[in-house]
């Protein structure tokens, strides 16, 4: 094998590790990435608003952990028998999925939410397995046009998200070292991770725009939800745009993708002996 095959397989190979670590990144750097309400600063307990959209599998949920009924019976029938108040801490909370950082934002703007109070308008952020920001404000303004609180949306696919992702793992794992028939599988299935994203997304907006409920304060027509860029709904005027976790997956697709061409070529031409 001369020189350019190895060097080919060596870039390859480093695309791939670079792709790990922004695969590693997307599930660990919450941390880093969570919203702080600017003007709940000087209050520390306030400027991270938690949440129960983290609801993971019950095997995850230690004993003695408080839990409720959903308060509708339909609702019972897309989030289980049990709410539950849990927010996982130290290593504990990586391994199970509860630092995945936010892919989407979301914001809205009306004439009751002034600049003042809300200089980001009405921010939500969706993460891999939960969501983030202003989720409360959010569901209250779900309420008056009908609509589910968000908690609701993809909650299965939230849920084995820390399976998907180990499984994705040893994929990109064995990506790095097996060379034989179906290779690229190993590598391409990984590499599409921000489609995935968007097909789901995409699916329960449309969901949640169909399934409006008589209890909205407003009687609006189903509609589809503004996956991509600006919009309106009823007095809201709504901004939908990927953030920084998107672009770590972006990457992971371009770098998976290169990687996967450069190591084809290296192997078609080892076979044919250029």
């Amino acid at each position: 094998m001369d020189d350019s095959i190895k060097k080919r397989k060596r870039l390859a190979n480093i695309l791939g590790l670079l792709a790990i670590l922004f695969f590693v990144g997307t599930y660990t750097l919450k941390p880093v990435f969570i919203y702080h309400d600017p003007v709940a600063m000087e209050d520390e307990e306030d400027e991270v608003e938690e949440n129960e959209s983290f609801q993971p599998f019950s095997i995850f949920i230690p004993d003695g952990t408080e839990s409720y009924e959903p308060p509708l019976d339909y609702l019972k029938e897309l989030m289980g028998d049990k709410i539950w108040d849990y927010q996982p801490t130290g290593l504990y909370a990586y391994l199970i999925g509860y630092q995945t950082i936010p892919v989407w934002r979301v914001s809205l703007e009306a004439p009751q939410y002034p600049k003042a109070a809300f200089p980001d308008g009405v921010p939500v952020f969706f993460h891999l397995a939960d969501f983030s920001g202003k989720v409360s404000e959010m569901n209250t303004i779900n309420h008056y046009i009908g609509m589910d609180p968000m908690e609701v949306g993809a909650i299965f696919v939230r849920q084995i998200v820390p399976f998907v992702y180990l499984a994705f793992f040893l994929m990109l794992i064995g990506y790095l070292f097996y060379s034989g028939p179906g290779w690229w599988i190993l590598g391409l299935v990984p590499a599409l991770m921000p489609w995935y994203y968007l097909f789901f997304y995409s699916k329960w907006l449309y969901w949640f725009g169909h399934n409006l409920h008589e209890f909205g304060q407003f009687t609006i027509k189903p509609f589809m939800p503004t996956v991509f860029g600006d919009g309106k709904v009823a007095q809201f005027t709504t901004h939908s745009y990927p953030t920084v976790g998107f672009f770590f997956l972006l990457a992971i697709f371009v770098l998976l993708i290169l990687s996967i061409l450069i190591k084809r070529k290296a192997f078609k031409d080892a076979q044919t002996g250029e």
